[in-house]
C-alpha cells in the first residue's frame, strides 16, 4: 500500500518563508496531492439575478431579429462583450400563474403559482437544482445573496422541501467564512 502524506504548499506560506515579496508562479509543491491531472476545464457555475424593480427590456434583451450565439449586444449586454462566450441570455421566459405583483419575486427561480393565495406553497428554485447537481465542483456549492431583504423572510432560493433559504446581505460576512 502507497500512502501520500503531502501536502499543499500555498503561496502565501512559501512567501513568508522566504521573507520577500515577489510574484510567483504555480509551483508543483503547491498543487494539492491528488488534484485533478488536467486543471483545464474550469467547473460551471450558474447567476441568476432578480431585479424587483425591473430593467429597460429593450436595453438587456437581444432584439427579436437577433438570437443565437451571433445576437446583438445591447447596452446593458455590452459591459459583457469580453466575457460574451461565457453566458447566455434567456429571454422570453414566462410564467403565466405567477401572479401578485412585487411580492412574487419569490417564485423568480420556482414558478409556483399563486405567490399572494393563503396556501402558497414553493419548490425548489433553479439555482439549488443546479446547485445539486454540480455545486460540488465549486468551493460553495451555492450562495445566496441579497439586498434590500427582510433577512429570512424573503429569497429566490428555495430547497426542494419548499423552504425559503435566506439571503446574506453583508459582503463583509459573506467574504469572511
Amino acid at each position: 500500500m502507497n500512502i501520500v502524506r503531502q501536502t499543499a504548499l500555498s503561496r502565501r506560506t512559501l512567501l513568508r518563508g522566504a521573507g520577500a515579496s515577489l510574484s510567483l508562479p504555480i509551483l508543483e509543491a503547491m498543487t494539492p496531492a491528488f488534484a485533478k491531472e488536467s486543471q483545464e476545464e474550469q467547473p460551471r457555475r450558474m447567476l441568476a439575478i432578480c431585479n424587483n424593480l425591473g430593467v429597460l427590456s429593450k436595453h438587456f434583451f437581444p432584439s427579436q431579429n437577433s438570437q443565437g450565439k451571433d445576437y446583438e449586444m445591447t447596452p446593458y449586454l455590452q459591459m459583457l462583450e469580453n466575457h460574451r462566450k461565457d453566458f447566455t441570455v434567456f429571454s422570453g421566459v414566462w410564467h403565466p400563474d405567477v401572479d401578485g405583483g412585487h411580492p412574487a419575486d419569490v417564485c423568480f427561480l420556482t414558478a409556483a403559482p399563486h405567490p399572494g393565495s393563503g396556501g402558497f406553497r414553493n419548490t425548489i428554485s433553479l439555482d439549488q437544482y443546479a446547485a445539486e447537481r454540480i455545486g460540488h465542483l465549486t468551493r460553495f456549492p451555492s450562495l445566496s445573496l441579497g439586498v434590500n431583504v427582510k433577512q429570512g423572510l424573503r429569497s429566490i432560493s428555495w430547497t426542494g422541501g419548499g423552504t425559503l433559504i435566506p439571503c446574506e446581505e453583508s459582503p463583509s460576512a459573506l467574504f469572511g467564512q
